[in-house]
């Protein structure tokens, strides 16, 4: 029944926020050991391994059922992540972030457009008005936006584009294939990008994260690649496995409580807290998520 596997799907995509909002709390300190593309090609070195452990000790099949197809959704998701991580290097996080949020707008009009899904008032309401929810959040500054503002946007689309193509053309795969699928494009990439910037005339070893070259990898650095390694296996396994058995409009709400999480483990990690317009946003991100999943029982 559809009703349930939403109601499951949304647990694995809070589960998955979790994960995520914690692990990347860590990267700072990451970006204080080595570039961005290290960082990638590394966390993939550490990151297949786990997930072929994992696949064989649940007994996941890792072979792709239609590669053409699984490739297409692991370039979509793969790109939007590195467009996210690329505006970080220019904009502030605020501004990247609320561009990559836009994910969930994209996913409805995409599913309408693409694929024909009907989509009603109440339903397009309620997925404004969380992304209206996820911008009280983050609280990006209007006043100095610039055209490099896009970037987020697109990385907002290219991944709920990734997001949707899970539900409809990769439904068969299981959720260790769709996160090798992922882990193997942004690695390739990373390898990539890390000999090109470490090639370029000028090449600085301690220059910015985005465009920082090769460097000797600490035990920090190895440590603290490992942990991220491990907790995104896991994460981006779960989230998979939501938008396989989800509705990819349903599940994309539940995919705004990273920015809940986020602020918790600030709290609890660093001792930041968020101001009231913040926890305003939560609030309504909450709230929409609960309408979704009223809309939904009343639909099925």
């Amino acid at each position: 029944m559809q009703t349930n596997s939403n109601i499951a799907a949304a647990g694995l995509a809070l589960a998955a926020s979790g994960i995520l909002s914690f692990i990347d709390n860590f990267v700072f300190a990451v970006s204080q050991e080595a570039g961005l593309w290290q960082f990638q090609a590394f966390r993939t070195l550490f990151a297949v391994p786990l997930l072929l452990l994992g696949a064989f000790l649940l007994r996941q099949p890792l072979r792709a059922v239609n590669l053409p197809r699984l490739s297409l959704r692991s370039a979509a998701v793969s790109i939007g992540l590195l467009i996210y991580f690329a505006a970080l290097g220019t904009l502030p996080v605020a501004q990247a972030g609320a561009g990559l949020f836009s994910a969930p707008i994209w996913v409805l009009l995409l599913s309408a457009l693409l694929f024909g899904t009907r989509i009603g008032a109440l339903q397009l309401l309620a997925i404004l008005t969380g992304f209206g929810g996820a911008l009280m959040l983050l609280q990006p500054d209007i006043a100095t936006l610039t055209p490099a503002s896009l970037m987020p946007l697109a990385a907002g689309l290219l991944y709920g584009f990734g997001m949707l193509l899970t539900r409809h053309i990769c439904v068969q795969e299981s959720a260790p294939a769709l996160a090798l699928g992922i882990f193997l494009f942004i690695g390739g990439a990373g390898i990539v990008m890390l000999v090109f910037v470490s090639l370029m005339p000028g090449a600085d070893p301690v220059g910015p994260f985005l465009t920082r070259a090769w460097v000797t990898p600490s035990p920090r650095f190895l440590w603290l690649t490992l942990f991220q390694a491990a907790g995104a296996v896991v994460a981006v396994s779960l989230i998979a496995q939501a938008y396989r058995i989800g509705t990819p409009a349903f599940v994309s709400v539940f995919e705004y409580s990273f920015l809940i999480f986020a602020c918790l483990w600030s709290f609890l990690l660093w001792g930041t807290a968020a101001n009231s317009l913040a926890w305003a946003g939560i609030a309504v991100i909450i709230t929409s998520g609960l309408a979704m999943t009223l809309l939904q029982k009343r639909d099925a």
